[in-house]
């Protein structure tokens, strides 16, 4: 096919149309991957320029979404996370159709705070086990997330937590299960840190999720908090 020069509407707007009313169509269904530039400059007999023109404004318009080095695809639904109970990341990303990954950031331990102190019932001086990790879906970050362990999960420390879901992890060889949790939800703004792991701009706004989670023994156990990119998750009450 090939666009019209001569129309009043720029070719770039042209090939948006095009591709939008082919996404719409369930053409290209969701989560799939579309054709390259190259392949669509060619398909329509226009410049690179023009396609990746087009292709910004779908993905402007949250149709489209770039995974760097992997192309261009049709924005998935957004990912469901029930508000209430228990569900690690690895098995809510599943549930939704989504494959789940995780980059460890930081893996440390340090003496506890405040907070650390008063929510997992720990004595002055007492240390604990932080881990920060970037949780993507599809290959797509979407969420920055920041645990707190006490120091007897220090074992953590020594296992790759890289792609791997901690919590399956804790049960199955650790015999290790969260069975009640309390959450709050705030809203919050990216620090340039998060930003930059995030691929968002710095200041984008969040939902923060702050939970506090027992063990199977009734016994505090771990502290989170998730910066989650809103555009690309819905929370169910």
């Amino acid at each position: 096919m090939e666009l019209k020069s001569s129309d009043m509407q720029p070719l770039y707007k042209q090939l948006k149309s095009i591709l939008q009313g082919e996404i719409e169509s369930g053409r290209y269904q969701k989560g799939e991957k579309i054709p390259t530039e190259l392949e669509l400059s060619r398909r329509y007999h226009v410049s690179r320029i023009t396609v990746r023109n087009a292709l910004d404004e779908l993905t402007k318009e949250n149709l489209l979404v770039r995974k760097q080095g992997k192309g261009t695809f049709v924005t998935a639904d957004k990912i469901s996370q029930p508000v209430s109970g228990i569900r690690g990341f690895s098995e809510m990303c599943r549930a939704n159709g989504c494959e789940p990954g995780a980059k460890v950031i930081k893996s440390v331990i340090e003496d506890a705070g405040e907070q650390d102190i008063a929510e997992l019932r720990l004595q002055p001086g007492a240390k604990v086990i932080v881990l920060e990790r970037i949780r993507s879906a599809d290959g797509v970050p979407v969420s920055y997330e920041i645990s707190r362990f006490p120091e007897r999960f220090s074992f953590l420390l020594h296992e790759d937590l890289n792609n791997c879901s901690m919590f399956d992890l804790l049960k199955e060889k650790y015999a290790v299960t969260f069975e009640k949790a309390t959450k709050v939800i705030e809203l919050a703004f990216a620090t340039y840190e998060m930003a930059h792991y995030l691929e968002i701009p710095s200041g984008y706004p969040l939902l923060a999720i702050r939970s506090m989670a027992r063990d199977q023994d009734g016994l505090p156990g771990h502290r989170a908090m998730q910066f989650i990119v809103g555009d690309k998750f819905k929370l169910i009450v």
